[in-house]
């Protein structure tokens, strides 16, 4: 049963970071925004995914998962960030890029590892401790139905 537990996490985090995956042959320059709240190192609490159907109704609560203490983003002043998903910084298990904040409401992130589009976040909740953000991916339950998985990320300094 742990290894299913594991397993399922470990899907839930790679397809977390299918969705974070843009690619971007230039870096963009982009300037820092006075009184940004996002800088810093956020410890990832939780995750929790919440499947939608197309019109953007909850199917079921989603589940929580709980994560490890190294799991965290940091974002940094000049626009960029990197995601870490091992006890071992150096591990290269992760994803980096920039990002563009949009006042204290969204953000963009941009990786630059994968060919993909930039990933639309919403700020839910920003304090000096506490950072909640979520973001939507379409996905197709069952290959057929279209739906959407919701992510929200419980970050704490």
């Amino acid at each position: 049963m742990k290894t299913f537990a594991a397993m399922k996490r470990l899907v839930v985090l790679i397809l977390f970071a299918a969705t974070l995956a843009a690619c971007k042959k230039s870096q963009t320059m982009t300037l820092p925004v006075p009184g940004n709240k996002i800088t810093g190192k956020w410890t990832i609490n939780s995750v929790t995914v919440i499947p939608r159907d197309s019109t953007g109704k909850a199917i079921n609560n989603g589940a929580v998962y709980p994560e490890p203490s190294y799991y965290y983003f940091q974002f940094n002043s000049d626009n960029t960030w990197a995601e870490s998903l091992s006890p071992d910084p150096n591990s290269g298990i992760g994803e980096a890029g920039n990002y563009i904040l949009h006042a204290d409401t969204s953000f963009t992130l941009i990786n630059v590892n994968l060919p993909s589009s930039p990933v639309e976040c919403k700020i839910t909740s920003l304090t000096d401790k506490s950072f909640v953000f979520t973001h939507q991916k379409a996905t197709l339950f069952n290959g057929i139905t279209p739906g959407y998985l919701e992510y929200i990320f419980d970050l704490k300094k």
